[in-house]
């Protein structure tokens, strides 16, 4: 089986962190303020150079377990005599008490990750700093590769956070009704698997594995305690013509409008959207009825200027709402806008847009 781990890590972690991308394979260029390249069809990152003095600031994790598994997942530990043949290398002492973690996986395929956080590195006020180092990023994206009729190329462009974890592995089976295990101290083993508490750090002192795997553990090697922190996730900046887009996730085309009236809603409602491209005012209008939803015709990825007028029609008179975006590229990494209608006729309407609960 021919596996695109990061790309089935990135998906898992889209269903809870939209903007995040992973790093499977546990690659320490990938902090915050790297510039690079980002394969959107494998989420992988090269690494190109860093930002001028860049400004990095950290933030500690809300919550420092980490746990994203494949639903036929399970994990178990059980107590172990280890007979003082093993050597805490956190506190150098022989441990006869120990601990042994197992994850099953019902399919090939399957994957799970485990850490314990530290925190979470980030570029402050990201926006400030790519401007200020726009130049030098064109010359960068230029030496790549990334640069055409004078723009940037999407997919080039910077880390601007990145979540660093103290030890924790990724493994991935190749086969089905498959196991692995890490085998030492109960602090070290537990901290291992991403379970909070204590001040132990990370280690193992073995692995088993009932078939082959695909693994990465931090710290990498048996019987030692990572000395740095490493990045298991982070969100990336890149380029949509002269706009940076934070929270990049994939190549933009166009811009979209879904007009959803399904909610149990009578009224038929008018959209128009109005933007700007090239300096030239441009419209685009589209209508929707109670029960349907309605996609607008694609809007040009280089808009500004962007105003949705909604107008729900009435006996005598309409009841209107309106949402106004400057740079709908920069505030929709994802390029796509959805409008939730509501209102049972003759009665109040509303209109709300989805990502941000934003209500025209």
């Amino acid at each position: 089986m021919n596996t695109n781990w990061n790309l089935g890590f990135t998906q898992m972690l889209r269903n809870t962190q939209p903007s995040y991308w992973g790093n499977w394979s546990l690659d320490a260029q990938v902090a915050a303020g790297a510039v690079g390249i980002v394969t959107p069809t494998t989420g992988a990152f090269q690494y190109v150079s860093t930002l001028p003095d860049a400004d990095v600031a950290t933030t500690t994790s809300p919550s420092n377990e980490w746990k994203v598994q494949s639903s036929d997942v399970t994990q178990s530990s059980a107590s172990v005599n280890l007979n003082g043949s093993v050597t805490d290398p956190d506190t150098g002492t022989k441990v006869d008490a120990g601990l042994e973690m197992t994850w099953k996986f019902g399919h090939e395929g399957s994957l799970s990750s485990t850490f314990l956080l530290a925190n979470q590195a980030y570029l402050t006020s990201p926006l400030t700093q790519l401007a200020a180092n726009n130049d030098w990023l064109v010359q960068q994206a230029k030496n790549a590769g990334m640069y055409q009729n004078g723009q940037i190329t999407q997919g080039f462009g910077v880390i601007t956070q990145a979540l660093m974890a103290v030890s924790g592995l990724n493994l991935g089976a190749q086969s089905q009704n498959s196991s692995f295990s890490i085998t030492g101290s109960v602090g070290a083993t537990n901290t291992m698997a991403g379970n909070a508490g204590g001040d132990a750090k990370g280690s193992y002192a073995q692995t088993k594995a009932s078939a082959a795997f695909e693994q990465h553990l931090w710290p990498a090697e048996a019987n030692v305690v990572a000395t740095d922190l490493m990045p298991i996730a982070y969100q990336f900046a890149s380029f949509v013509g002269q706009t940076p887009v934070l929270g990049w996730v994939n190549n933009l085309s166009g811009i979209s409008i879904l007009l959803d009236d399904s909610h149990g809603g009578t009224y038929i409602v008018d959209a128009t959207a109005t933007y700007t491209v090239n300096g030239q005012v441009l419209k685009t209008s589209a209508q929707v009825s109670g029960g349907r939803t309605t996609m607008m015709n694609s809007i040009p990825v280089g808009a500004t200027g962007l105003t949705l007028d909604l107008s729900f029609q009435g006996m005598f008179s309409d009841e209107r709402h309106h949402f106004s975006w400057p740079s709908p590229v920069g505030q929709f990494p994802n390029g796509q806008i959805v409008i939730d209608l509501f209102g049972v006729w003759p009665g109040a309407t509303r209109a709300v847009e989805r990502g941000t609960g934003a209500v025209g």
